[in-house]
């Protein structure tokens, strides 16, 4: 009940940090991500660099300052009973440890948010809420505690003298707010085209310590590299496939096919689907992806290496992963449409009709409009330009229906039965 009053509090009187996307309604690590990488396509595009730095807070949720959680409950409009609620629920805390029937004695627990309960994360949120109010001039990205700052700019110089700037007013911040930060931890990465080369040195320092530059950086379970070629990820998520497909070539001896499908979802498409949005919309980049999809599939049917795999996908009710994220694409755009999406996204795309008021065929079916683009790799293939296409062209192909309109499980819906259906080869 009282997470409920107080998040629908802080959701409504727009409080929270427009780019926190942890332990909130209608957000993910998948749209952190989104976010993140469509920021840095755009202004690749346009021939900037961009610079990101990837913070690492030392046990965040375990150093929260009691009093200073209060106080910020206080200056947000929790006060007076619900404010004593909150202290009474907070202060006072004991806690002992015990191993084998010993007990230690009481102490006090002064710091940290209580872990567990449905209240830590959203205290959590509310405690680090103001952090990106102390950056002027970086755009900064949360996950609960995972945080970066990103500066774009075409100028090596500029970029310095900003995210240095940044980076000190962050040390004062989390000095104030007594949160320890672990600078050997914290990544630097700078996001370029292949082509572009540094006309200065980049000199970041954080706390009086010079950062190392990356050539990718790990943020929520998705490499990136710094020509977001998605070559680490790509490494890194082939190796899981490969073992993945061991083990389904094991467990298959087992287990009825049925229940086979279902460890097929668990231990092969989980790791496949995942943050898809992000790195998966250049086809040509995910060909061996595809490949062990299909090897899956032919151990599950115990079928050769060379077996045709259209029937598998068909036979088997399960979506090519190429088609899998153009599904994913049209149901990301549905959800803006019908708010189901963090705010930041719902201007991301317009429908044709509104872009003038003579009706056309596309306008009437529902089509968007493609934004102008200056790049192939950033901005052709970039999540909002290819999300557009497979929009538009899908749409073509259900005149009769407007995507927009449909809920997020009928679209989904339909698009599964049209690609499975396509996969039909029907015999001589």
């Amino acid at each position: 009940m009282l997470y409920n009053r107080v998040y629908n509090f802080l959701d409504s009187s727009n409080i929270l940090c427009n780019l926190q996307f942890g332990f909130r309604k209608n957000y993910s690590t998948s749209y952190a991500l989104t976010s993140l990488t469509e920021t840095i396509r755009k202004n690749l595009d346009n021939g900037e660099f961009a610079c990101g730095v990837f913070i690492d807070l030392q046990k965040a949720f375990d150093t929260v300052d009691t009093e200073i959680l209060i106080k910020k409950l206080e200056h947000y409009g929790i006060r007076g009973t619900a404010n004593n609620l909150f202290k009474s629920y907070l202060t006072n805390r004991k806690q002992f440890v015990s191993i084998n029937g010993f007990e230690s004695k009481l102490s006090d627990v002064t710091i940290g948010v209580p872990q567990g309960s449905v209240l830590g994360p959203l205290l959590f949120l509310i405690y680090i809420n103001d952090l990106h109010k102390a950056i002027k001039f970086c755009k900064v990205h949360h996950f609960a505690d995972d945080t970066n700052l990103l500066f774009t700019d075409k100028s090596i110089k500029r970029i310095n003298k900003f995210v240095n700037y940044d980076l000190k007013n962050l040390v004062y911040w989390l000095c104030a707010n007594k949160i320890s930060l672990n600078v050997n931890k914290t990544e630097l990465i700078l996001f370029k085209t292949k082509n572009k080369y540094l006309t200065d040195e980049l000199k970041i320092k954080l706390n009086g310590v010079r950062l190392s530059q990356s050539p990718f950086v790990t943020y929520l379970g998705i490499k990136i590299d710094e020509n977001l070629c998605w070559k680490n990820h790509l490494n890194d998520l082939s190796l899981k496939l490969n073992r993945a497909n061991a083990m389904l070539s094991k467990v298959r001896y087992y287990v009825q096919p049925s229940t086979l499908r279902s460890v097929y979802y668990a231990i092969f498409n989980s790791h496949l689907t995942y943050s898809c949005l992000t790195w998966a919309q250049n086809a040509s980049q995910i060909k061996r992806i595809s490949v062990l999809q299909r090897k899956a599939l032919r151990l599950m049917k115990f079928l050769p290496r060379d077996a045709h795999a259209n029937p598998l996908f068909h036979d088997l009710n399960i979506v090519k992963f190429v088609d899998h994220v153009k599904i994913e694409n049209c149901l990301f755009i549905n959800r803006c449409f019908n708010d189901l999406v963090p705010s930041m996204f719902k201007d991301w795309f317009s429908l044709l009709k509104d872009l003038h008021t003579y009706e056309t065929r596309g306008s009437l079916t529902g089509a968007l409009v493609i934004p102008h683009v200056n790049t192939k790799r950033f901005g052709r293939f970039s999540f909002t330009n290819s999300a557009i296409n497979c929009w538009n062209y899908l749409q073509k192909e259900f005149p009769e229906k407007t995507f927009f309109k449909l809920k997020v499980f009928e679209l989904k819906s339909l698009l599964n039965k049209y690609f499975i259906k396509s996969y039909f080869e029907p015999s001589n």
